[in-house]
């Protein structure tokens, strides 16, 4: 308590967490300016405010400023804090550009802003005084304007201009960059500083093409339904509270502030429909996380408690209109009332992505392409304000299924059977209905043909789930309007219970009816069908929330509003996923389906075959990388396999090698007490360090052995193991170990390390198979050459509770570098050989140098890889 009221951190409460004394406000205006110690951002307003540094280094850490008196005429306006995005060796700083708003939602006074300009300082002081005098003269658009249609560049998805795009990579390829922290050749640093200048190219287009917004004071994550329990809750709180205390109150001084705010008793019976709940809490910690874009980019100032610079940013789309609408005065004539029509759509951050790089659901219960829609109506009849609203949401087909993008309609594969999806499909239905009530699911996928597998697999999930809160409705959209029938659309809506699922109706600023379930829309990319059908339901619940406000849904402002409304809608949503506008638009836009139309949709179709073979890979791996799903291995992965993992399966794979010691542990230690275990990478046979075939293998280590252990994963057995006693071992090495040379990420010492465990056997060596021991003594020197796998993802129990330098690798530091986890194995072993007064040398030497593992690479390997990189970068 003590903390909150007077501002400061305390002990045992983090600075995130530490509310303000008086409600912190997000500054609506910020200059940015260069000073001798680091980029400054002061407020705008002169008001006591502290402004915030961020120091030439390259970990991008902020520290509180005192805010100058006056503004100096170099200083650059900006409109917030996008982030800060961390590479290799330099931190850049994304900031959002001043720009006019683009909407309101209805009832609010708070203005919506598109993140139109977004510009990224390398916090480097050369560099960065070269951005900001580009900036300084270039011209920011301060004029008020709308996007009618979602702006987008046709040059891949960017936002950014060719002539932009070289004028950065040129910044960013400067020789005045800060040394390199890491081992590699001058060569590889600056072919690193290239991938960097794209990585920060591809986070300016996905921030930049239209479809992220944020207002200052609302939150536009939250639906009028939540805001409006929130606040029923919190009243009742405080009228429990002041039941409570009753008399025994203390006044606040005359004067103060807190005397000339209302208090319960000023308080009154209704609250305004643009209210927001808890606004004594800071605006980030108010926002649904699922739709917080770039909250791990505002991590180290959320960490910190800087409240007033965190301003959360949503992709979606928000678009609101005033629409004339006819209403009935007698029975004969008619007068027009305005009505404000909003759409608001939600882009969830878990499982994010471009098609074909993300389908389905992960482990956790996250489905691809999750996207929350809300559209709110508001009038004022006979002197009585009405606001309501209705929730639909759509997503991926929860079951583990993917596609190849290597053709115009590649077919759905199922890639483990439907039971497998039982677990992770009721973790997402309990997450749905939890938010939105009864679910309703509205497949609009094949049931035959290329998708038929997926489409009859999801009926047979959920018939096999046997839920009472999600009604299945399959309509096969393709084979229900074939022949370009849209009037078909009909027979699904006459199906579907509008009554049950009622609306969001808050009359006079009582909530007089309340939303029971959501449509849970889908079809195989949640985009196309999607759009049509979600727009249907829509026209349909407007319809019936005008007509109990004794309003005509039938007049052409209207129409054409509603179709302009949702057909941006459908495109935005689709150019986040990808990169084209919705096929069948012209339908939502017009209500009619023309040849034009349909040319429309042949081109985008091609354009997205291009992007899912092409471009996308690069893409999804910036996308997982800002939003904290990745780290920078992300792009080490890329620059080998040109693909990037997801991270839901990787997390899968941690918790598979953890299970894998465990498993060898029992099988082979034969009563001996294991100190610590690791998974590693080592070529098939012993005596080796390059090799064409190289397999993961268990390490484990006991107080008197170590033990290699050859594991068949697929089967869940130890299919070998050789046992090389620790008063054997003869030497250990550690070092950079190459394998890939041809990508610079794969010439890193720092992220391409590893060991080697050089011994001689005179006797007890045991190599079993099938668990068959048989001994082969030798007075040859033999060794094992081992490669540490990137600790990206760590699974709880990934080694010995009983390693010492160690608890467990679920404490490890996830960030802990490939040469850090091999010089801690070495200290490991080294221990223990030194427990039994066996001192052993460690030479610290290239294990495989980039010299060895280029010479040992073939021609048509380089010309493989060259022509995927031209591909794929």
């Amino acid at each position: 308590m003590l903390a909150a009221a007077t501002g400061r951190s305390s002990p045992g409460l983090p600075a995130r967490l530490v509310v303000p004394p008086m409600p912190p406000h997000l500054h609506r205006r910020l200059y940015l300016s260069l000073r001798s110690d680091g980029v400054s951002i002061d407020p705008a307003v002169k008001d006591g405010a502290e402004g915030l540094s961020f120091d030439w280094t390259a970990s991008g850490k902020a520290r509180k400023r005192p805010t100058p008196q006056q503004t100096s005429s170099s200083a650059l306006p900006i409109a917030g804090i996008l982030g800060v995005v961390t590479l290799w060796d330099v931190s850049y700083l994304f900031i959002i550009l001043p720009s006019a708003s683009t909407s309101a939602l209805p009832g609010s006074s708070d203005e919506v802003y598109t993140v139109q300009g977004l510009a990224a300082i390398p916090l480097v002081q050369d560099r960065a005084a070269k951005e900001i005098e580009k900036l300084l003269v270039s011209t920011i658009p301060t004029g008020g304007f709308k996007w009618p249609f979602p702006r987008r560049q046709t040059r891949r998805d960017g936002a950014i201009s060719d002539d932009e795009e070289e004028t950065l990579l040129e910044t960013n390829l400067d020789n005045d960059d800060p040394p390199s922290t890491s081992n590699d050749a001058p060569s590889a640093r600056a072919t690193r500083r290239e991938v960097e200048a794209k990585i920060i190219s591809q986070i300016l287009r996905e921030f930049g093409g239209g479809g992220f917004f944020y207002s200052y004071s609302t939150d536009l994550t939250r639906t009028i339904a939540y805001k409006r329990h929130r606040l029923k809750s919190r009243l009742k709180s405080a009228d429990a509270l002041a039941e409570l205390l009753g008399s025994a109150t203390v006044e606040p001084k005359e004067g103060s502030k807190l005397a000339e705010s209302p208090t319960l008793s000023d308080r009154p019976e209704t609250q305004p429909d643009d209210v927001e709940p808890d606004i004594h809490i800071p605006l980030w910690r108010r926002v649904d996380k699922r739709f917080f874009w770039n909250e791990h980019l505002l991590k180290d100032l959320i960490d910190s408690g800087f409240h007033s610079f965190i301003l959360p940013v949503m992709q979606g789309w928000v678009q609101t209109a005033v629409i004339p609408v006819p209403a009935p005065i007698t029975p004969t004539e008619y007068k027009d009332t305005p009505i404000q029509l909003c759409v608001v759509s939600r882009r969830s951050k878990d499982r994010a992505g471009l098609r074909y790089q993300r389908r389905g659901i992960d482990d956790q219960g996250h489905v691809a392409n999750f996207v929350e829609t809300e559209m709110i109506l508001r009038a004022e009849v006979e002197g009585k304000v009405s606001t309501f609203s209705y929730v639909q949401i759509r997503g991926s087909i929860p079951l583990k299924w993917s596609q190849q993008p290597w053709s115009m309609k590649p077919p759905p594969v199922l890639d483990t059977p439907v039971e497998k999806a039982f677990s992770v499909a009721n973790l997402h239905f309990d997450d749905i209905v939890a938010r939105y009530g009864h679910i309703t699911a509205i497949n609009l996928s094949e049931q035959h043909g290329k998708e038929g597998a997926v489409t009859m697999g999801y009926g047979e999930l959920l018939a096999s789930l046997d839920r009472k809160d999600v009604t299945y409705k399959p309509f096969d959209f393709h084979a229900k309007c074939k022949g370009m029938k849209w009037e078909n659309i009909s027979e699904l809506t006459a199906e579907l219970d509008f009554d049950g699922m009622g609306y969001t109706w808050v009359l006079d600023r009582d909530v007089v009816r309340e939303q029971k379930g959501v449509f849970r829309s889908n079809c195989i990319d949640c985009l196309d069908r999607t759009n049509v059908v979600q727009s249907a339901i829509a026209r349909r619940s407007l319809s019936i929330m005008l007509a109990q406000l004794g309003l005509t849904s039938k007049g052409v402002e209207l129409e054409r509003a509603f179709n302009d409304i949702w057909a941006n809608n459908g495109d935005t949503i689709s150019l986040c996923y990808a990169h084209t506008s919705a096929l069948k638009g012209d339908f939502v836009r017009t209500g009619k389906r023309d040849l034009s139309g349909m040319l429309h949709d042949g081109v985008s179709s091609l354009s997205r075959m291009f992007y899912g073979a092409v471009s996308d890979f690069f893409a999804q791996a910036v996308i997982s990388f800002f939003l904290g799903h990745r780290n920078l291995s992300v792009f080490s992965e890329f620059l080998e396999t040109m693909t990037s993992s997801d991270a839901s399966n990787l997390i899968q794979l941690s918790r598979v090698r953890a299970a894998a010691i465990e498993t060898s542990s029992a099988r082979v230690l034969d009563g001996e007490q294991r100190l610590a275990g690791w998974t590693v990478l080592s070529p098939q046979d012993p005596n080796v360090k390059i090799s064409a075939t190289f397999e993961e293998k268990v390490v484990l280590l006991t107080e008197s052995a170590l033990f290699v252990v050859s594991f068949n994963y697929s089967l869940d057995k130890v299919v070998g193991f050789t046992r090389v006693p620790l008063l054997s071992i003869t030497g250990l090495q550690r070092g950079a170990y190459i394998i890939s040379p041809l990508q610079e990420s794969g010439r890193d010492g720092t992220e391409n390390a590893g060991l080697v465990v050089r011994f001689t056997l005179h006797e007890g060596r045991y190599s079993t198979y099938s668990l068959q021991n048989r001994s082969a003594p030798s007075n040859t020197e033999e060794f094992f050459a081992f490669k540490v796998l990137p600790r990206e993802f760590v699974a709880r129990g990934a080694s010995s509770f009983e390693d010492e330098d160690i608890d467990s690798e679920m404490d490890a530091n996830p960030t802990e570098t490939c040469q850090a986890v091999a010089a801690r194995i070495v200290k490991r072993v080294h221990a223990a050989c030194s427990g039994l007064g066996h001192d052993l040398p460690i030479l610290e030497e290239d294990v495989v140098s980039v010299a060895e593992a280029s010479a040992s690479t073939s021609i048509a390997a380089r010309m493989n890889y060259g022509v995927k990189r031209l591909l794929w970068l």
